[in-house]
């Protein structure tokens, strides 16, 4: 299996998180990295380039549960990762005691999002992370449009996180991505 690894400055670690799980509101947040891509026999590293902090006017709706971004901000962050030359690393946060696993209207979502962005990013590799208070879950899209991998792990400086990996365990078998 292929090692997949998102590194990340210490600094802007801690910033993602602030973004995330803002002290007095609850609810859902996102922000999306670009990254450069390195590809080796058996590893590939999203190495950070830059991250991008979706903002409160920026959302169509937004609560504890569910997220959905304006019309307009898919396209503004393909154009930018394309204008960069860059892979995307999604993350969003649920902002709840439970551990940290995809959705299963997450999971729709990249289904319909994923081969879309991979497409006019000449097939560049796609993550998706989610944190919840107590840890978090990677997705990578490397070859397969429609099967995810797990991300092996998030460094940040030495410290090596590893996922939970809960979304592909408990999800086997009840959620397909099928055909896209």
């Amino acid at each position: 299996m292929l090692r997949v690894v998102a590194n990340l400055p210490e600094k802007t670690y801690s910033s993602i998180l602030k973004h995330l799980f803002p002290r007095k509101v609850k609810h859902e947040s996102v922000s999306f990295i670009f990254a450069s891509i390195q590809r080796e026999d058996k590893s590939l590293d999203f190495n950070f380039l830059e991250w991008y902090p979706v903002m409160p006017s920026e959302y169509e709706f937004r609560s504890l549960w569910y997220v959905e971004l304006k019309d307009e901000i898919r396209p503004k962050i393909i154009k930018k990762a394309f204008d960069l030359d860059a892979a995307i690393i999604e993350i969003h946060s649920h902002p709840y005691d439970t551990p940290a696993m995809f959705s299963g209207s997450d999971l729709d979502g990249l289904r319909e999002f994923v081969p879309h962005v991979r497409w006019r990013l000449k097939g560049k590799p796609y993550a998706a992370l989610v944190f919840s208070s107590s840890d978090f879950d990677g997705l990578a899209w490397i070859d397969n449009l429609t099967d995810p991998q797990p991300l092996t792990e998030l460094v940040v400086n030495r410290r090596h996180l590893k996922p939970n990996g809960l979304t592909l365990s408990k999800r086997s078998g009840e959620y397909e991505f099928g055909p896209l």
